[in-house]
This record gives C-alpha cells, sequence and structure tokens, in this order.
C-alpha cells in the first residue's frame, strides 16, 4: 500500500486530483525539442544544443559553468557513490551541505545529486549518468521551481518528470522513491497558482506508481498565500536557510526510515 505523508496539501492535492487521474497522467504528444541557450560545446551538454524535452534550460548566465563544474564532480565520484539512497534535483538539493550527517541514522549511505539552476530538460539529458549508473537503492526528486522561473507551464514540466519517472521505472522498477513537492516561494502573484497546480500534477503522477511516497514540502514552509515562509528561507524566499534544511528533514527522514534500506 503507498505511504503518504499524512500532511494537509498532500491529502487535499491526492484528493482533488483523483476525479481526472487520467487526464492528468496519460502522455501529451510528442514534444518539439527545444534549443538552450547558445554557449560553447562542453561535454555535459548536447553537441546540437537542443534538448529534445519540453521547456527551457536555466537562463541563469552561470548554470553552464556550474552544471559542468558539478557534472565533473559526479563522474569522479561515481564509482563510490554506488548502491545509495540518491538526492536529484536543483539548488535546493545541492544546498543541502548537511545531508551526509541529517541521514546517518539510516544506516545506508546517501549521495547528493543536485546541481543550482537545474530545470527539467537538462534533469532528463543527464539522468542516465549522474542518476541511474549508480544503481541506486531509491530516490529523493526535488525538481520544478526553476521550470517555474522559466514560465515553462506546469503541464509541460509534468510531461518531462513523466518522461523522468518512465526512464527511473525501466531501468529500477522496485526502489522507493520519495517525490517532494515543489515548495513555496516568493515571486510574482502567480508563484502560488502555478505551483499548486505542477504540485498536483506531481501528486497524479505519484498515485499511479504504489512505490512512490510524496513528501509534503510545501505545506510546512508555506504561509496562508502559498508563499513561503520568511523563517525558513534566506532572504531570496527561494532558497532555503539552516531552519528550513530541518523543515525538511522532519518530513522526509520518517519515509525514509521506513523503507528499512540498513542491510538490504
Amino acid at each position: 500500500m503507498k505511504k503518504i505523508l499524512s500532511l494537509p496539501l498532500a491529502v487535499l492535492l491526492l484528493a482533488g486530483c483523483q476525479t481526472d487521474r487520467t487526464a492528468l497522467v496519460a502522455a501529451p504528444p510528442a514534444p518539439a525539442p527545444v534549443a538552450s541557450v547558445s554557449s560553447p560545446a562542453d561535454p555535459f551538454w548536447p553537441a546540437s544544443g537542443t534538448f529534445d524535452a519540453r521547456g527551457r534550460t536555466s537562463s541563469w548566465s552561470g548554470f553552464r559553468a556550474k552544471n559542468v563544474a558539478r557534472r565533473t564532480l559526479f563522474a569522479q565520484q561515481r564509482s563510490q557513490d554506488q548502491k545509495a539512497i540518491v538526492f536529484v534535483g536543483d539548488s535546493i538539493t545541492e544546498g543541502w551541505h548537511t545531508l551526509e550527517q541529517d541521514f546517518a541514522d539510516l544506516g545506508v549511505k546517501v549521495v547528493n545529486r543536485g546541481i543550482g539552476g537545474d530545470t527539467t530538460p537538462n534533469l532528463l539529458y543527464r539522468l542516465q549518468d549522474d542518476v541511474l549508473s549508480l544503481h541506486p537503492r531509491a530516490l529523493v526528486v526535488m525538481i520544478g521551481t526553476n521550470d517555474l522561473g522559466e514560465h515553462t507551464p506546469p503541464a509541460d514540466i509534468a510531461e518531462n518528470l513523466r518522461i523522468f519517472h518512465q526512464r527511473v521505472r525501466a531501468a529500477y522498477p522496485k526502489i522507493p522513491i520519495a517525490w517532494c513537492l515543489v515548495m513555496p516561494r516568493k515571486g510574482d502573484d502567480a508563484y502560488p497558482e502555478r505551483i499548486h497546480d505542477l504540485n498536483t500534477r506531481i501528486a497524479a503522477l505519484a498515485a499511479a506508481d504504489s512505490r512512490i511516497t510524496i513528501c509534503d514540502t510545501f505545506s510546512a514552509l508555506a504561509l496562508p498565500d502559498g508563499s513561503s515562509k520568511p523563517e525558513d528561507f534566506v532572504p531570496d524566499r527561494l532558497h532555503l536557510n539552516p531552519a528550513g534544511y530541518t523543515v525538511w528533514r522532519s518530513v522526509l527522514h520518517p519515509i525514509l526510515e521506513g523503507w528499512n534500506l540498513a542491510g538490504k
């Protein structure tokens, strides 16, 4: 039986999506390739500069250099990071600098595969090398806020996530996945509505796979208006401060502990 963390938003999202699960989960027509921002070639980028995915890669000027630095590190650590719980995502994941000590009691290695500025097109492109090649015992997924920042529609982000899920399951049909809802953020007034839309779609995707557990990383960090709690974020109200990572751990740790992966 699926385990869903008992927090208000996850319950509401799952309840709200049941009436139209097929529409949310069914595969839409194949997407047209999307061109990246022009930049010199590097070994971690399509030679054509085009990603076979919906939406955009990051428009942040420092993203290509960040991507090279992080993926070079990942390649160097690949042999030592086998059979771990793999955390994959963007800067919110990358910034969890106490990750290993925060989950040391699980008795299972945890590794960080977050890249600041990442969006779902690049996540799909690097999935095999950075995640699947590690033969993960489990995954923790946190991605999507930068796609919203690039004005990619929630439906297109959800399609990329459907493909992500499909590829993970083709390689590892049985590993557990903790799928974290997109966190609240401060910005234009459209963010709460678009985050809610995307999280509803993520919940629908999770509902179709009994080995996915939704981790409600929205409700515990949100103000009533849907924006982020200032006490849990740095001044940009997008990135977590240490208190925010403590909140994330508090809602995620029970899920990972319940998997009982030590010794398996």
